[in-house]
Parts: C-alpha cells; sequence; structure tokens
C-alpha cells in the first residue's frame, strides 16, 4: 500500500527496515582489510602488556565470524536455535598461525554468506527468537551484537597495529 510505510519489498521479499543492518555486514572485511593494509608479521604477532596480539584479535574475529555465520543462519530459519556455548574470548587455536590475508579470506567468506542470506530475509523474520548463553534474542539483536563486538576489536587492532604502521613511516 503506496504512502503506508511497507516495510518488505513484495518483488523481492527483500528487508527494508534493516538494510542498514546488512549494508553494516557488507563492509566488515573491508574495514579489516584496510585497518590491516601493510601490517607486518611482527606487528600482527606482538604482545601488548594485559591484552591480545592483533593476530589473535584477528583469529578470534575469524572464529566468531564463523560462528556467528552459522547461528544467524540457524536464526533465520529455526525455531529457537540455541547457540553452541564458547569460552567468553574463544580463540581456536588452529586459526592463529594462520597468515593475515587466510584469516581475512575467511572472515569475508562468512560475512558475504550472512549478506546473502540476510539480504534475503524479509523483515517480519528478524523478530525470530534464538538463544546464546540462556539469553532469548531476535535475529536483529543478534546480528547488531555481532557488528558492534567486531567493531571492538577492530578498533583494537587498529590500535596494535597503528604505532608499527606509523614507524615504518
Amino acid at each position: 500500500m503506496p504512502g503506508q510505510g511497507n516495510r518488505i519489498d513484495f518483488v523481492t521479499g527483500a528487508p527494508e527496515k534493516y538494510a542498514d543492518l546488512v549494508d553494516a555486514l557488507s563492509r566488515i572485511p573491508n574495514q579489516y582489510r584496510d585497518a590491516l593494509a601493510g601490517a607486518s608479521d611482527a606487528s600482527m604477532r606482538a604482545e601488548p602488556s594485559g591484552g591480545w596480539s592483533a593476530q589473535r584479535n584477528l583469529a578470534h574475529v575469524t572464529f566468531t565470524s564463523e560462528a556467528n555465520d552459522v547461528f544467524i543462519a540457524q536464526m533465520a530459519k529455526m525455531t529457537m536455535p540455541v547457540r553452541k556455548h564458547f569460552e567468553s574470548g574463544h580463540v581456536a587455536e588452529d586459526l592463529e598461525p594462520l597468515s593475515i590475508a587466510d584469516l581475512l579470506d575467511r572472515i569475508e567468506a562468512a560475512h558475504s554468506r550472512l549478506v546473502e542470506l540476510l539480504s534475503h530475509t524479509p523483515d517480519a523474520a528478524w523478530g525470530r527468537p534464538g538463544e546464546v548463553r540462556g539469553k532469548r534474542m531476535s535475529l536483529r539483536q543478534m546480528v547488531v551484537i555481532h557488528i558492534e563486538h567486531l567493531g571492538d576489536h577492530l578498533a583494537e587492532i587498529a590500535r596494535l597495529v597503528a604505532p608499527a604502521a606509523a614507524a615504518r613511516r
């Protein structure tokens, strides 16, 4: 009905109300690529006192992107899926030794799948519930949490590799 703020494009089924979240997800891989352009292996693996190296952060982001790719897809298609419990700050040990390029490629693959799925998920489905650590949340809430979590790690990684990049100039 024109003029009444339809939220679903009835031709494609694509979301309109949540298009900004799909767009934000689509930008994440390039934001990481930009932040890590020219980062050296040494700057990636430098251990700051009391924190994670940029490499460990990136491995965690890769793990989180892949795990949330699966869970968010389940939320879009299933009734009340429960995400497998991972310890806070979990990193799959097999990811840490991978190159920056390999980790970025995996992040991009996970986000490409999510963007493809969510760009065809009608607005009405964004309220579908799932459970994370005993807490019920909607698909929209999970996507927002994922974007914010990766934004926090992006800022940390940029902070960690920036001194090394500045020293090379």
